[in-house]
């Protein structure tokens, strides 16, 4: 009975490991309006999850300013939810708080994340931009300013994980009016056993880590 209590477990473990994970990302930004949707999706669309961020604003509140955002959660093409969330000036801190801890904990890290982004592989990379600031000397400094950046990002991009596919990247200037749209999409693409071992060994140095600072702290002796 045991034995089958572990090949059941060795073959679920197997499975789990084994199964290919894919994450789509949108963005697009027309004027002041944002939308956000990331799909997560397991074993050929199967298993599928979707977040869409139709709305973000800024809205000035008592105790400072306050982002908004419209959350809508979509399941095998049912929205199964719908929700406002707030982000204010205290949750702010605790991410602030949280950002100084994962800083000083990165140089530890970094090993291992590079590592598992050199795992993920890019199928799909677009990002096409719309501009202009009326004035026609102006949107073409803007013009080489945005080619540049976008250069650098996706050469920074290149770098960390695998690419598959050729980036396709657009600025298409607008001379005689202020205009600016933005549309960006990401397929990525790994498997979930690389998340496992890549938790393990984050665990396994976390771990460490605290060993050490106990064993190098002074004693109250």
């Amino acid at each position: 009975m045991l034995g089958w209590i572990l090949i059941g477990l060795f073959v679920f473990i197997v499975l789990l490991a084994a199964t290919p994970v894919r994450i789509s990302l949108y963005y697009g930004r027309v004027s002041e309006n944002d939308h956000l949707v990331v799909e997560v999706s397991a074993w050929f669309h199967l298993i599928r999850r979707k977040y869409e961020l139709p709305v973000v604003m800024v809205k000035q509140t008592e105790n400072g300013p306050e982002l908004k955002a419209k959350v809508e959660t979509v399941r095998q093409e049912e929205k199964t939810a719908e929700t406002v969330r707030g982000v204010g000036k205290d949750q702010l801190q605790k991410w602030k708080q949280n950002y100084q801890v994962i800083l000083e904990r990165f140089h530890d890290f970094k090993p291992v994340l590079q590592q598992f982004a050199k795992q993920i592989r890019c199928e799909r990379l677009e990002w096409h931009t719309v501009l202009g600031t009326g004035e026609a000397a102006e949107t073409g400094a803007l013009l080489g300013a945005v080619w540049g950046v976008k250069s650098i990002l996706i050469a920074l991009f290149s770098h960390a994980i695998s690419l598959r596919s050729m980036p396709r990247l657009s600025v298409q200037p607008v001379w005689n009016q202020p205009v600016i749209r933005t549309q960006a999409r990401c397929i990525l693409h790994f498997f979930l056993g690389h998340v496992l071992v890549m938790g393990l060994r984050l665990l396994f140095r976390l771990k460490k880590g605290r060993v050490h600072k106990w064993e190098t702290s002074p004693s109250g002796a």
